[in-house]
């Protein structure tokens, strides 16, 4: 439980009758292009795959994709992460310069080359799936809105069938002016833990942060904390405050289930950006010494989520256990 310290920063941030949060964190089923009979076969290497499919072109060092449908067929045969970046063609300044200064950095070669990767312009076709609806574009899918129609790069998690998160989009990056994605940033987007977008953009938040507080480095990410980060994180925009409601019952329900004792930190962010949203919670914690003495010490284990209400607010917990 927070101490003192925590009630400046709490009655900072209340939202007066906030509406409920709205659930954005429910399984997107992204189309799978290739058909299953493909998937299920074995035996080809990479390099083979590479050479039997026609559109890569070379960024760096390694080989890209610019066919979705065939980058989306190899990383689920590979189980592996699929990184997408689209490009803005009619405007390609911003894209060109990613690709050379940061994509191709040597430094990102490694992380690069454990994911599948692949190029799309912003009008790229989704795979044509559905007879009835042709020639609909890739971005204006639910499972990108994130990217808010920008430019940027994207990740789904095809790393795992069983997983609750395969086929989803797990990150998701538009650029946005003043903003600027480096190799050190784009490299935590490449390492994040498993988890759903929102998820994984407080935890990157809270790994570029220049402070760099040590709880989700030397500790794990745990799905059940992250879970119990987004009832939190509801809690809070249900009540319209930040606060630690019922803290008291869900203190011991982590305990039961982990075996260990927990603590928390809360914040809100107004009508913005997921990315953004997040940075400003972070930003949130870093100014009360209270929340970011616990994100400073070492934690076995820990989750973070966002959840947005209807009107667009935002509003992000932490947990850590020991």
């Amino acid at each position: 439980m927070m101490c003192n310290g925590f009630a400046a920063l709490a009655l900072s941030f209340v939202l007066t009758a906030a509406p409920p949060a709205q659930d954005d964190d429910q399984p997107i089923d992204v189309v799978l292009a290739t058909p299953d009979s493909e998937l299920k076969e074995s035996g080809a290497s990479a390099e083979l795959l590479r050479s039997e499919i026609a559109g890569m072109r070379p960024i760096g060092k390694l080989d890209w994709h610019t066919d979705y449908e065939a980058a989306y067929g190899e990383a689920a045969r590979e189980h592996k992460m699929l990184l997408i970046l689209f490009r803005d063609e009619q405007n390609p300044q911003v894209a060109d310069a990613y690709e050379r200064d940061i994509l191709a950095a040597s430094d990102l070669e490694s992380a690069l080359s454990r994911v599948v990767r692949v190029a799309l312009p912003l009008d790229a076709n989704r795979p044509f799936v559905i007879p009835e609806l042709p020639d609909q574009k890739l971005l204006t899918h639910s499972a990108f809105k994130y990217l808010y129609g920008r430019q940027g790069i994207a990740m789904i998690d095809l790393t795992s069938p069983d997983s609750e998160h395969y086929g989803q989009v797990v990150s998701a990056h538009p650029f946005t002016p003043g903003r600027h994605y480096t190799a050190t940033s784009t490299k935590i987007v490449l390492g994040l833990p498993t988890g759903t977008v929102t998820q994984r953009a407080l935890i990157y938040a809270v790994r570029l942060h220049p402070a760099a507080p040590i709880s989700t480095t030397d500790g794990k990410c745990h799905s059940y904390l992250c879970k119990q980060a987004k009832e939190a994180s509801n809690l809070m925009a249900m009540y319209g405050s930040v606060g630690h409601h019922d803290w008291g019952n869900r203190q011991g329900t982590i305990a039961a289930q982990t075996g260990r004792s927990a603590m928390e930190v809360a914040a809100m962010a107004g009508n913005t950006s997921l990315i953004d949203a997040a940075i400003q919670v972070v930003d949130q914690w870093y100014g009360s010494p209270a929340h970011w003495g616990i994100m400073s010490t070492p934690a076995a284990i820990f989750g973070y989520d966002l959840v947005r209400d209807s009107s667009g607010n935002w509003w992000g917990t932490g947990l850590f256990a020991n």
